[in-house]
C-alpha cells in the first residue's frame, strides 16, 4: 500500500508514480491522509507493506529537514532508481517546483493541471493520481527523447549559410530547434531515423528558402519536399505527414545545398 496526502501535489504524485513503476507496486492500493499524518496514526515506517510519501515524516517525506535539494520524489528516486538519468532530471524539476524555485510563466504547467484535477475530484484523490500517471509516463518519454537528442547534437555539423550560422544533426528522433537555436543558429537541418528531412529557421529570421527548394528539386526531383507558406520551413516527411517519396540526399548533401554548393 502507498499512502500520500489529501489534495496531492506534484511531489506526492510523482513519488507515488515512481514507486509504482520502479518498485513493482503498480497494483498497490492507494490511500490518502491529511498532510503530515500517517495511516491510522501509526509510525510512518513501522509496516514494510505500507509506504508513506510526502507525509508522516518517514523515509520518503522531506519535511523533517530544510533542504531545497530534497523532495519526496527525490528520496524515492534515490531508493528505487538511483542510476536512471532521465528520472534524475524529472526529480530535479519536481523538487524545484515543490520548493517554488522554478521560473514562472504565463503558460499553464503541470502543477496547474494537477490543480485542475484536484478541483474536478476534490473528494477523490485516487482519481487525481490515476489521471496523472499517464502524464508522468509522457513526461518521462519526452525527457528521454530530449536526452537522446542532446547526445546526437554533440555530433552536429556547423556551417555557414547566406542567412547566417546553421546547424545540422541526424538522430532517430530528428532535430531539436531548442538545442540549435540555443547555440546561435539562424536555421537548422535534420534527418531522422525514418529518412524524414527538414530545414527550419527562427520565426523572426529574414530567411526565404524558396531558392533552396528550387535547388533541391533539381538535385532530388522525386522527393516530396514541401515549402511552408512562411518560407522559413522546408520539409520532406514528418511524423504528421509521411512523404510519398523520401529524399535520397544525405544530411551532408543537404548541408551543401544550404551553403550554396549546388547553386545553378
Amino acid at each position: 500500500m502507498i499512502v500520500g496526502h489529501l489534495s496531492p501535489d506534484i511531489d506526492c504524485l510523482c513519488a507515488i508514480w515512481i514507486l509504482r513503476r520502479w518498485h513493482n507496486l503498480e497494483h498497490a492500493a492507494l490511500r490518502f491522509v491529511p498532510s503530515g499524518q500517517t495511516l491510522d496514526g501509526a509510525p510512518p515506517d513501522s509496516d514494510p507493506q505500507i509506504l508513506h510519501v510526502d507525509t508522516g515524516r518517514g523515509r520518503f517525506d522531506h519535511h523533517s529537514v530544510v533542504d531545497h535539494s530534497l523532495s519526496a520524489t527525490e528520496l524515492v528516486r534515490r531508493d528505487c532508481a538511483p542510476s536512471d538519468g532521465v528520472l534524475k532530471r524529472i526529480a530535479e524539476d519536481v523538487t524545484r517546483l515543490d520548493h517554488a524555485l522554478a521560473e514562472g510563466g504565463t503558460a499553464p504547467n503541470i502543477c496547474d493541471l494537477i490543480d485542475g484535477f484536484n478541483a474536478l475530484y476534490p473528494e477523490a484523490p485516487e482519481q487525481v493520481a490515476q489521471a496523472m500517471f499517464g502524464n508522468f509516463d509522457a513526461w518521462y518519454a519526452s525527457e528521454a527523447k530530449h536526452m537522446r537528442l542532446e547526445q546526437a547534437f554533440a555530433e552536429r555539423i556547423e556551417f555557414d549559410t547566406p542567412w547566417g550560422f546553421g546547424i545540422a544533426m541526424e538522430s532517430d528522433d530528428g532535430g531539436s530547434s531548442r538545442l540549435a537555436y540555443s547555440e546561435g543558429a539562424v536555421l537548422y537541418a535534420y534527418r531522422d531515423g525514418k529518412g524524414n528531412m527538414g530545414i527550419a529557421a527562427k520565426s523572426r529570421a529574414q530567411v526565404d528558402l524558396t531558392q533552396v527548394l528550387r535547388d533541391l528539386k533539381r538535385l532530388d526531383p522525386q522527393a516530396d519536399w514541401f515549402l511552408h507558406p512562411s518560407k522559413r520551413m522546408l520539409l520532406c516527411g514528418t511524423p504528421k505527414s509521411p512523404p510519398r517519396v523520401r529524399s535520397k540526399l544525405t544530411l551532408e548533401e543537404l548541408v551543401g545545398v544550404l551553403r550554396g554548393d549546388h547553386l545553378f
